[in-house]
């Protein structure tokens, strides 16, 4: 129990429209790869292989190397957000899991669906950047609040079974430092806190930290989601024609980014000089593959324009100058 009075803590609103319902089916973890490792545990049969799509960064990978199962990385034919269907290295066995990715909130529940019922063993849905996608029927999938939102921790794992919570809580605040560093000295001056913050949820999965809780709390989720969709049109209004991708007008759920796809050549640096953060999602892809294959090409040339509720749809446009 709590001490009555004293100093006061930091004052935070209570909103409360985080889709997601804590339960026996849903968990609250410290992170995007402690939810799966929460769903790989509490699964009824302990898989004996994953196959995981390339364009999967290694963090997810960890979970499996964890506990022991082997993982096999297939390709994709199709473009990753319409009619993509795995092409698996060797046959499936029911026994093998098949990882699928709602890549940026992009994919039709549909699909998925079609493709969990058209694979043999059990699957899960990473939705780490597609937080405002339902989870398909029947198919456990996990989330990752940390690339929605300003918490300093924070995953949520659900399925169609009773989920295992881990043992230990979280405890976050010492590690928050980063979040009040990038409002008071900006992006670049937080940024060694920002890799401690990642570094320290590379360790054993723990319950998400009750800092967090109180921030996933105060944080108006639908309004998120809003300002997400709406500068998303924005942009697809003015890039769809120079766009290489066959996006939706208006994707299934609220997106992640723009992943805009030009054959304009030093595009990524005159951003860059704009001042707009446009990170290599998938830099092992880059490392692991030859120069000129389609993977490599596309890790290199892909360039996830930020839509997130910090910016208005003028203040995005104006930062895109150079395009």
């Amino acid at each position: 129990m709590d001490m009555l009075g004293g100093a006061f803590g930091a004052e935070l609103p209570h909103v409360g429209n985080f889709p997601y319902a804590e339960g026996q089916c849903c968990a609250y973890v410290n992170s995007g790869r402690a939810a799966l490792e929460c769903i790989l545990l509490s699964m009824p049969r302990r898989p004996a292989r994953a196959f995981v799509p390339r364009f999967t960064c290694d963090t997810v990978l960890q979970p499996f190397e964890r506990l022991g199962i082997p993982v096999l990385r297939y390709e994709m034919r199709g473009e990753l957000f319409s009619d993509a269907e795995p092409q698996l290295p060797e046959p499936a066995r029911d026994e093998d899991l098949l990882l699928l990715t709602n890549y940026f909130g992009m994919s039709e529940p549909a699909r998925l669906h079609e493709l969990a019922e058209a694979y043999p063993g059990p699957c899960v849905v990473d939705a780490a950047t597609a937080l405002y996608a339902p989870p398909v029927d029947g198919v456990a999938c996990f989330y990752s609040l940390r690339k929605f939102a300003g918490v300093p921790d924070g995953g949520v794992a659900v399925a169609p079974f009773p989920l295992l919570l881990p043992e230990r809580e979280d405890r976050s605040a010492r590690a928050a430092i980063a979040l009040w560093q990038r409002v008071e000295l900006g992006a670049e001056a937080s940024m060694p806190d920002f890799e401690a913050l990642e570094n320290r949820l590379q360790g054993e999965p723990r319950r998400m930290s009750p800092l967090t809780r109180a921030l996933l709390d105060s944080i108006d989720w639908e309004c998120i989601a809003h300002r997400r969709r709406v500068n998303y049109a924005s942009l697809h209004a003015r890039l769809a024609g120079l766009n290489r991708l066959t996006l939706p007008t208006v994707p299934p759920s609220a997106p992640f980014c723009y992943p805009f796809l030009s054959g304009i050549p030093g595009l990524r640096d005159e951003l860059v000089d704009a001042r707009i953060a446009l990170p290599f999602l998938w830099p092992e892809v880059i490392r692991d593959t030859q120069e000129e294959s389609p993977a490599n090409r596309l890790s290199r040339a892909l360039l996830p324009l930020p839509i997130d509720q910090r910016y208005t749809p003028d203040a995005l446009i104006a930062r895109l100058g150079p395009i």
